[in-house]
């Protein structure tokens, strides 16, 4: 995991955000998750499948961000999965991650009914069906849904399947394949293209001031008028904000630069915007006067050795490189 997917991941890990982020994805804006309701999981699942032969064999996947949302009772295993790029398989891969944790948390019931092996003996604090020992899981157990948003924040617009159905090679013009639909299971994705969301009044901490940004990433003087117009916000941020939103620009290296975030525990990004939109100016000046002075000793070489010059004269003249004078030759 790259230091740019830490930064963000650990940005949405915050409760209110996360709050946030389910309430305006899949309940419309509505406070229905609260932030004092959700707990930290594991983020690591990792199982033993066993086979109809009893071979046993590994299983495990890392989630990108996993909570427990509980009131009274648990209600749903909340999951969020951050994309820098488009994943052309995301809903097998969701699909897969999904499935090993509805596993998980069969195992877990198993576990907790008191069903294991100890000592060579079955443990079972109550008599089970030969049904119920077979399936591991007793007829009145129950487990939670697992709700999974995928939160895609490159520039590119998300170009992949949204669901299985899109990655099967059916033509769909096949009378069998309604057909066929009916006996195969879909499986869609909540995918959140973060520069693309259409209504960001749903959301209520500072995911509406980012979701707006984003929609200005390519458009310097726009995201500049933007920062502006929500300096409240942009002009002190945290150092997790700041971290974050130098992925979102794909500026983490300039801001670096121009700020020590050990150094601020509230920092300016619109200040920081304008410092390294002049810093490109200025490296775009030197760029072109380099390019120039570059063009013009060129232009000299090749006089000099249209005119029979040595090449130790023209190095003494010039103070071109070997590599320099042998490429004017082979532009002539």
């Amino acid at each position: 995991m790259g230091k740019a997917d830490i930064a963000v991941k650990n940005w949405l890990s915050d409760k209110e955000r996360f709050a946030d982020l389910f309430n305006g994805t899949v309940f419309g804006g509505k406070q229905v998750v609260l932030p004092e309701n959700l707990e930290d999981m594991d983020r690591e699942t990792d199982i033993i499948v066993t086979d109809k032969r009893e071979k046993e064999r590994g299983v495990q996947r890392f989630r990108d961000i996993v909570k427990k949302w509980e009131k009274g009772f648990m209600l749903a295993i909340l999951a969020c999965e951050a994309q820098d790029k488009v994943h052309y398989a995301m809903p097998v891969r969701n699909m897969t991650q999904d499935s090993l944790t509805y596993t998980d948390q069969i195992r877990e019931q198993w576990k907790m009914g008191g069903h294991v092996k100890k000592e060579g003996k079955e443990k079972t604090g109550s008599s089970l069906s030969q049904e119920e020992y077979l399936s591991r899981f007793r007829k009145d157990d129950r487990i939670f849904p697992v709700i999974t948003l995928v939160f895609y924040y490159d520039l590119k617009e998300w170009d992949g399947a949204v669901e299985l159905y899109d990655m099967f090679r059916i033509d769909p013009s096949l009378k069998e394949t309604e057909l066929l639909k009916r006996y195969i299971p879909n499986y869609r994705i909540n995918l959140i293209d973060a520069g693309r969301v259409a209504d960001i009044t749903r959301f209520h901490t500072d995911l509406q001031q980012m979701f707006g940004m984003l929609k200005y990433r390519e458009d310097k003087e726009n995201l500049k008028s933007y920062m502006q117009r929500n300096r409240d916000y942009f002009g002190q941020v945290d150092v997790e904000t700041y971290q974050a939103l130098g992925v979102f620009l794909r500026s983490e290296n300039k801001l670096k630069e121009i700020i020590d975030p050990g150094e601020e525990e509230r920092i300016d990004m619109c200040k920081a915007l304008d410092d390294i939109y002049a810093d490109g100016v200025k490296d775009g000046e030197r760029v072109g006067k380099e390019a120039g002075r570059e063009e013009g000793r060129a232009f000299i070489i090749s006089r000099m050795l249209k005119n029979g010059l040595e090449m130790t004269e023209i190095k003494k003249y010039t103070e071109a490189t070997d590599q320099e004078i042998d490429r004017v030759k082979g532009m002539m």
